[in-house]
């Protein structure tokens, strides 16, 4: 027996109540995590249960196993619309690809036997249902009742999808279902901010050739690996490129130095998606480079950090792409975002609320809060960490002049606030040293090693710590040791390209 969630449930009834009104196109509005297979399937059980025959239709055949998996949890038999597949067209419920099921009907003008003679059909990631292919099919359902699921009710330029739909019901946002436990926090890094000031603007987003000429270029592709070194080492991570050439690039460097890396694109058969994805599971492979391929349709919770290799100014594939990061798991506290792209700078935190809106004339989202002065983002530039306020709550340092950077942003200027480090205490100046000297022993290192390390992490020389005994190293250490390790390495690589 399924046990729905509250909201799960109050959604249904909205769903329910919007269609009694005399809406037949319903666009359903969930977070990415927040089960809305669940939501289809029990829609869909009682539906049959009256009586009706159902059609569900996906753009990926991914997306097609996962909801005949759900449905066969709430004991509902389904055919298969799909390529590879012999069709029933005997069951109530039928699934399938909408590349397929658009194929078949257009076999035959009439009479065809491919046709699903549905009563409700569904849609996920419903975003897509206004391109031809979906609306090719969905115009042989012209009075059928229409119910379309998506994390991001907006087209790829930006505009409402009010050209079809009659009704928008929203559940929980992000920050609710945060707040319930059912997704984890972002917890956003911007170390570098790429110039994009020339790039084009097509279809709402960057033009993608010139923008992968920004992103692929050595130096940003090494900033990748040592920001995700420095910042999520040991993590599990989709990288998201710009183009399979980016992507590559981008694995490259992760395998060059020592990471259990893989690549995919939409080239990539299922069955190597499928190795890929029993890798992660796994943990034999721990970052996957990607191209637009798991925006969508990927549930692995396990998935601990998310890179930003790729800009956009699209809310919709914005909230996708980090979406893939939040689903809870045991002993994840946080999805680390690494964003290359000023993502964040451009379009807020995913957990900040917005309205979503149909009109199909204008953008499909406002921000629910208008920030305040004192809610401009900013990015420390100690730890790269962003947040709202003048302190960093990552790593305790204050912004210098912070009102007026904040006066600055205001008048529409870009200019990032300075940090000024927080003088650390004795106590954890004694516990760094004391790491140190476990490090300087068990790597058999002059007895000087461990006052140079010092001076160089906080900027003076360990006086009346001789007598301290060494201590096993914490996370926080080893990760920063790994920085160094990665910068001394950068620092040879450009000294003997100059030679």
């Amino acid at each position: 027996m399924i046990q729905l969630r509250n909201y799960q449930v109050n959604l249904i009834d909205k769903v329910r109540a919007s269609i009694l009104a005399g809406n037949r196109k319903v666009l359903v509005v969930l977070p990415t995590g927040s089960g809305k297979t669940f939501v289809m399937a029990e829609i869909a059980k009682r539906s049959v249960d009256n009586g009706h025959k159902i059609l569900a239709m996906m753009h990926r055949r991914q997306l097609v196993t996962q909801m005949q998996d759900r449905f066969r949890d709430y004991e509902l038999e389904s055919g298969l619309i799909m390529a590879g597949h012999d069709h029933d067209l005997g069951s109530n419920i039928q699934i399938g690809t909408v590349q397929t099921y658009h194929r078949r009907l257009d076999l035959y003008d009439v009479d065809n036997p491919f046709f699903v003679d549905a009563s409700v059909v569904f849609i996920d990631e419903a975003h897509r249902s206004l391109s031809k292919t979906f609306q090719k099919v969905l115009l042989r359902y012209p009075k059928k009742i229409v119910i379309g699921v998506t994390a991001t009710p907006c087209l790829a330029s930006g505009r409402g999808m009010g050209d079809y739909y009659d009704d928008l019901v929203e559940g929980p946002g992000i920050q609710e279902l945060i707040d319930g436990g059912h997704l984890v926090p972002g917890r956003y890094y911007a170390p570098t901010a790429p110039d994009l000031n020339k790039l084009r603007t097509i279809a709402g987003d960057y033009e993608k050739r010139g923008l992968a000429e920004v992103m692929n270029t050595p130096k940003i592709v090494g900033d990748v690996f040592q920001n995700w070194a420095r910042l999520a080492p040991g993590m599990q991570t989709i990288v998201f490129a710009v183009n399979v050439k980016h992507s590559r690039a981008l694995c490259v460097e992760f395998q060059r130095n020592g990471v259990n890396a893989e690549q995919l694109d939409a080239h990539s058969s299922e069955e190597r998606r499928e190795e890929v994805l029993h890798g992660l599971q796994f943990g034999n492979i721990q970052v996957v480079c990607n191209v637009g391929l798991y925006t969508e349709g990927f549930d692995y919770p396990g998935m601990g950090c998310i890179v930003i290799a790729r800009p956009t100014k699209s809310m919709g594939l914005w909230r996708q792409m980090v979406g893939r990061g939040l689903r809870p798991y045991p002993d994840k506290e946080k999805c680390v975002i690494i964003d290359h792209g000023g993502c964040v700078d451009r379009l807020g935190f995913v957990e900040d609320p917005v309205f979503w809106q149909l009109d199909g004339k204008m953008i499909a989202y406002k921000k629910k809060n208008v920030r305040k002065k004192e809610k401009h983002i900013m990015t420390c530039d100690e730890c790269c960490f962003q947040f709202t306020g003048d302190t960093c709550p990552n790593c305790g340092y204050k912004l210098v002049d912070y009102y007026k950077k904040v006066a600055a942003l205001d008048a529409e200027l870009v200019e990032i606030g300075k940090a000024t480090k927080k003088k650390p205490t004795m106590e954890e100046k004694r516990a760094w040293f004391a790491m140190f000297e476990y490090h300087r022993r068990h790597k058999g290192y002059n007895r000087g090693w461990s006052a140079h390390k010092m001076k160089e992490r906080f900027g003076t020389w360990p006086r009346g710590m001789d007598n301290i005994t060494p201590a096993p190293p914490t996370v926080e250490f080893n990760n920063y040791m790994k920085y160094l390790m990665i910068k001394y390495m950068k620092s040879k690589q450009k000294q003997y390209a100059k030679r």
